[in-house]
């Protein structure tokens, strides 16, 4: 069959189940990567397209797939990457790069910027995030000789439900007793404060050290606080806009009994169940998908209805790119949801930015 020929339609991804020695799942599983090209491929499960990489999906129907408006950097093969995460234990400090110093110091990768959406939450557990006041690389390096740099950051107390951003730039870790889900460019490039010398390669995970992480720390200081949702009802269900960034948008669906989306077809969407069952319909065909706690489901770029039944309550996040110059602020004021509203969405890492194309 002629690949052009194919019509394309939602596809179920595959899960990689990856055990840490932090692991909080049974078997000592840490991260569930629920959509990514590597290093852990996601495959189809379903439909024609069955058994093929996420990676050679989106090469053989990119614009078909991603959307016309879409272009990749030549560096990702998606332009996010969806894993969850489970801690015992606190994890690494780290910080990534922003695109401008990946493409100056020629590395292979994009800059990464994250969204963290806390699943659950052990009594006062806590993310670390930036640092409390502004601070100098010689205090940074001392604290890494004498391993206080934890001490330096913002210990935030983190409650279920919640979402905060994480630029590139800031340092960041991710506290024990917290499971959550996250969202990030498709790179995984990491830099370590580290007073070790030597880089170091695990999983394909690439992992930088102290210089590289001095190089592109925020000194800044910050006051991490988590953003603020905009709700609305649709008859019995609920769709919450949980967050928008430059690069994430994320919403959540209550789905009680049934929720028709109509799609313009500008953009894909991914669908990651969260809680309950139920199943997505697919326009008025015959391709009906089970919809899992942690699988996602990547929906293409073509205007159709989705049809949304769930069996016992359901609870789904949908990420996508958001068009902040094209409809995606539009249709949220077209809802009636206030601009001021649209901006606290950013928080104060991206408020300003979402401000400035309101006012375009």
């Amino acid at each position: 069959m002629n690949l052009k020929d194919i019509q394309l339609y939602p596809i179920e991804l595959s899960l990689s189940r990856i055990k840490k020695a932090w692991g909080g799942w049974p078997g000592k599983v840490g991260e569930i990567w629920s959509l990514s090209c590597y290093p852990y491929e996601s495959l189809a499960l379903n439909g024609i397209l069955a058994g093929s990489t996420l990676r050679d999906i989106v090469g053989e129907f990119q614009q078909r797939l991603l959307g016309k408006t879409i272009e990749l950097d030549p560096r990702e093969p998606f332009p996010f990457l969806l894993k969850f995460i489970s801690s015992k234990k606190n994890l690494s400090i780290q910080v990534h790069p922003d695109d401008a110093y990946t493409l100056e110091h020629g590395l292979n990768m994009v800059g990464t910027d994250k969204i963290f959406y806390i699943l659950s939450a052990g009594p006062d557990a806590r993310i670390f995030s930036g640092f409390r006041d502004k601070i100098s690389k010689k205090t940074v390096l001392e604290s890494i000789n004498k391993n206080t740099i934890r001490g330096l950051m913002n210990a935030v107390i983190v409650k279920p439900d919640e979402v905060y951003t994480v630029p590139a730039g800031r340092i960041h870790s991710i506290g024990k007793g917290i499971s959550l889900f996250e969202i990030r460019r498709h790179s995984t490039l990491t830099f370590i404060p580290s007073a070790k010398k030597d880089g170091e390669i695990s999983n394909g995970i690439e992992s930088y050290q102290l210089n590289e992480a001095l190089n592109v720390l925020d000194l800044s200081s910050i006051s991490p606080k988590p953003i603020s949702r905009v709700a609305i009802s649709a008859h019995n269900n609920r769709i919450e806009w949980l967050c928008l960034t430059t690069n994430f948008m994320l919403r959540k669906l209550y789905i009680r009994n049934t929720l028709e989306i109509t799609l313009n077809g500008n953009r894909f969407l991914v669908y990651t169940g969260l809680k309950g069952r139920g199943y997505l319909r697919w326009g008025l065909s015959d391709i009906y998908i089970l919809i899992q706690p942690g699988q996602s489901i990547l929906i293409p770029a073509i205007p159709e209805d989705l049809l949304f039944k769930s069996e016992d309550g359901l609870e789904i996040l949908e990420t996508s790119v958001p068009d902040l110059a094209g409809d995606s602020i539009e249709q949220m004021i077209g809802m009636g949801i206030q601009p001021e509203r649209i901006a606290r969405l950013g928080g104060e890492d991206y408020s300003k930015i979402l401000r400035g194309c309101i006012t375009q």
